[in-house]
């Protein structure tokens, strides 16, 4: 058996071995050990994952494990949907698949690492730290509203790699609410701290659009009679 990148042909037993496990229930895990996943997302996301395998004398190789990194943000990664099949449990190739991520993630220059996970006792020996979710940016939520545990038996807390925080970051988006702070991140606050922006979109204006709204209205809210 071996550890290698995963390839398109992996993708059905990957999906195999995934969702079995998240079908499972038990007393600890009501609502299954983790996400399903859909061949289209597999496929999309094919080359974050690295595999576990075996092969057979006819040189047929078997998925036996998998974990995907995938690459968020600045200098933050996720690292999940790790899974290894019940005949190698124990054998220590959870603990090398998160390693070979880890590996991976540095070699991309990734500073954060974090995952998303009711197996606390397992992540704790390879170093992550739990976090406070809100610190990661709102886009890994958008895992949360797939998942049939969300806002209502959800048992997963959020770790990071050695207890690190993710970096503050701004969206690229500037609307008339922004503060300074997300201007001059993104390069529109110069040093005389004026807003390169045009007047039409710049901090104050009453421009409309998706991201420049005053507050308190729609941003396409029709004009006032």
């Amino acid at each position: 058996m071996h550890l290698r990148k995963a390839k398109n042909g992996d993708v059905p037993q990957i999906r195999a071995l995934i969702n079995e496990m998240a079908a499972r229930t038990d007393e600890d895990h009501k609502h299954g050990h983790m996400l399903p996943r859909s061949l289209t997302e597999l496929y999309e996301h094919i080359r974050d994952y690295t595999v576990l395998v075996s092969r057979n004398d006819g040189g047929d190789e078997r998925v036996l494990g998998c974990c995907a990194l995938e690459s968020q943000w600045e200098e933050l990664a996720e690292l999940k949907a790790l899974a290894v099949h019940d005949i190698v449990q124990g054998q220590g190739w959870g603990t090398m698949l998160v390693e070979a991520a880890l590996e991976e993630a540095a070699n991309i220059g990734v500073e954060c690492i974090y995952t998303l996970t009711n197996k606390m006792e397992f992540f704790e020996k390879l170093d992550f730290w739990p976090i406070n979710m809100r610190e990661l940016p709102q886009r890994v939520w958008s895992e949360c509203t797939n998942c049939p545990k969300f806002m209502v038996a959800c048992d997963e807390v959020a770790m990071t790699y050695q207890g690190r925080h993710p970096k503050q970051t701004f969206i690229p988006a500037v609307g008339v609410n922004a503060p300074a702070a997300a201007h001059a991140a993104l390069g529109l606050l110069p040093a005389n701290g004026q807003s390169v922006l045009s007047p039409a979109t710049a901090p104050g204006s009453t421009a409309q659009g998706p991201m420049n709204t005053n507050g308190h209205e729609p941003p396409f809210a029709p004009p006032k009679q």
